[in-house]
């Protein structure tokens, strides 16, 4: 099953990877990667005065409430001023491990806004994952709630530790009472300008394959987020924006919130845990255009029924899938019960988005194919001796480092010391391996084990 889509006014993927110039891309931001720049600059404080909506957040009891960039400036200014009164400094790191809530995205901006650097503790992590993820990061603040709080205490070499707490809840001895701190903390906070090759975010790979590694996101990695957020996601200044993934993930901090906020399009949160019902209800109610998450939510979905998806269909512009293959089944379905464009994404925690069966340009789209490299990076199939392999030949996936001008992973942290990533680098450091593939053909898109075995010609995108 191929199409083309045809949508007006939409460049076609060729014409754009042959337009493409990393300088038009640099030039987009506020800052400069070269002479400064700050993530909450370009995710926040240049869009305030605007009056412009930024956040719509529902309360694990159905509360909605709505925050413009003036509102995130504020707090986040008040955040940041909070950290640095604790002696946080710009390059330190800052943990959260918070639900959904508007407090979290404070911390976010606030780290950012002080220079600081932001890793997330996924809620549902137990005791040794988070004590092996703060032994590498040597975070001096971890922010959580108290539904996550009893976790720390088994935590070996704990670092100092803020409590947002709720009606009736009780601070634990020694921890700051995040709420009260925010409040009397001043909101004007003059941004920490940093390079393009310092940190902002610690991240950390799932752990699938050994012990999880940390991920190190310099500054310059804004490029490929705001280039995804554009052209495969599609995002449009009219659209809204849901991104059901856990900001305690990388696809969840990197576009639930990182990437919407960047192109100054508002993001929605959702404290509640997931459901196909509440999921409806949150379509519909705030009349959701732009849909993403991974595969097993969407199963989630069609488990229900077509009777429970009847009430939002059409009302969802277009719907992005990561995380994991997307079969076939689903794409039909979302066809014939949403009458929603389904589009799979491919890519990793240390690379991010490199694949994808863009919204925002014209190419053809085969189902249980991972589409067509993103503009910025140049992917290839090879073989076990690193050779780039012709058309549809199976192989290993691999970005071109030296024509991927948008790539920013340079190596794993552990610990105290910064690792080359020799696992996933070929020989002469040309190639950053990925996954099983299939080689590129003339006729169609990427494939990746285990998807169907077609193939595209990979983007050429180079720096000018």
């Amino acid at each position: 099953m191929t199409n083309t889509p045809v949508a007006a006014g939409l460049p076609r993927y060729q014409d754009a990877v042959r337009r493409f110039r990393i300088e038009d891309e640099i030039a987009r931001l506020h800052g400069d990667p070269a002479s400064g720049i700050s993530a909450y600059v370009e995710c926040c404080g240049r869009y305030a005065g605007q009056d412009r909506l930024a956040l719509r957040a529902i309360s694990a009891g159905g509360d909605l409430r709505e925050y413009t960039f003036d509102d995130l400036a504020d707090i986040s200014g008040r955040a940041g001023n909070l950290l640095k009164g604790l002696g946080v400094r710009p390059g330190d790191v800052v943990a959260g491990m918070l639900p959904r809530i508007p407090e979290l995205v404070a911390l976010i901006l606030g780290a950012w806004r002080v220079g600081a650097v932001y890793q997330p503790l996924f809620t549902a992590f137990g005791p040794k994952a988070i004590e092996h993820r703060l032994s590498y990061s040597k975070a001096k603040l971890v922010v959580t709630n108290p539904a996550n709080r009893a976790k720390l205490d088994e935590v070996v070499n704990r670092p100092r530790t803020a409590t947002i707490l709720g009606a009736g809840d009780t601070l634990p001895d020694g921890d700051i009472d995040f709420r009260a701190a925010l409040a009397a903390a001043s909101a004007d906070c003059e941004p920490v300008m940093r390079k393009g090759s310092d940190l902002f975010m610690m991240m950390s790979t799932s752990g699938t394959t050994g012990h999880p590694k940390g991920v190190p996101v310099p500054l310059s990695a804004l490029l490929a987020f705001g280039v995804y957020m554009r052209d495969a996601i599609g995002l449009r200044s009219d659209d809204v924006f849901w991104n059901i993934a856990d900001p305690g993930w990388a696809y969840g901090l990197y576009y639930a919130i990182t990437g919407p906020l960047q192109l100054g399009i508002a993001t929605t949160f959702h404290e509640g845990a997931f459901n196909a019902k509440s999921t409806y209800d949150i379509i519909e109610r705030l009349g959701v255009t732009s849909l993403a998450g991974s595969p097993t939510a969407y199963r989630l979905l069609m488990a229900e029924g077509a009777e429970a998806a009847a009430r939002v269909k059409g009302k969802l512009r277009v719907v992005s899938s990561a995380g994991e293959p997307l079969n076939p089944e689903v794409i039909r379905w979302f066809d014939a019960h949403l009458a929603a464009p389904i589009h799979d994404h491919y890519g990793q925690t240390e690379n991010r988005m490199m694949v994808n069966n863009h919204h925002g340009l014209v190419h053809a789209v085969r189902a249980g194919s991972a589409g067509f490299a993103m503009l910025g990076y140049r992917m290839v199939v090879l073989d076990e001796a690193g050779n780039e392999l012709g058309p549809n030949q199976p192989g290993v996936l691999a970005v071109d480092i030296a024509r991927s001008p948008l790539r920013w992973f340079d190596g794993y942290t552990r610990r105290r010391r910064r690792e080359s990533p020799a696992a996933t680098i070929a020989p002469a450091t040309r190639w950053n391996m990925s996954r099983t593939a299939r080689s590129p053909s003339s006729a169609g898109p990427t494939t990746s084990s285990p998807r169907p075995a077609t193939a595209s010609v990979p983007s050429t995108s180079k720096a000018r």
